[in-house]
C-alpha cells in the first residue's frame, strides 16, 4: 500500500510538530526541574537550621539535667538535715519536759 504525497506531507508535518512539542516539553520540564531543585535546596537549608537549633537545645537540656541533679542532691541533704533537726528538737523538748517535772518536784519538796 503506497502512500500518496498528501499523506507523506501530513506525516512529515506531524513529525515536525512532534519534534517541536518534544522540544517545548523538554524546556518546560527543565524549568520545572530547576524550580524543584531550588525549592529542595531551600528545604535542605531550613532542615539544617532546624537540626542546628535542636542540637543547641539538646546541649542546653544536658546542662539543665546536670544542674537539676545537683539541686536534687542539695535537697536530699537539706531533707536529711531537717530530719536531724526535727529529731534533735523532739529530743530536746522531752528533756525540757523532764527537767520541768524534776524542778517542780524539787520545788514541792522544798516547801
Amino acid at each position: 500500500m503506497a502512500m500518496n504525497r498528501r499523506e507523506k506531507g501530513g506525516i512529515a508535518e506531524l513529525k515536525v510538530e512532534l519534534r517541536d512539542s518534544i522540544g517545548e516539553l523538554r524546556r518546560h520540564m527543565g524549568v520545572l526541574v530547576e524550580g524543584l531543585r531550588s525549592e529542595i535546596r531551600v528545604v535542605a537549608e531550613q532542615y539544617g537550621s532546624v537540626v542546628n537549633r535542636l542540637d543547641r537545645v539538646d546541649a542546653k537540656l544536658v546542662e539543665h539535667d546536670a544542674r537539676f541533679d545537683k539541686i536534687d542532691l542539695q535537697f536530699q541533704r537539706v531533707h536529711i538535715d531537717l530530719k536531724a533537726i526535727t529529731t534533735g528538737l523532739f529530743d530536746t523538748s522531752h528533756r525540757v519536759d523532764d527537767h520541768e517535772t524534776r524542778i517542780r518536784k524539787l520545788e514541792l519538796t522544798k516547801r
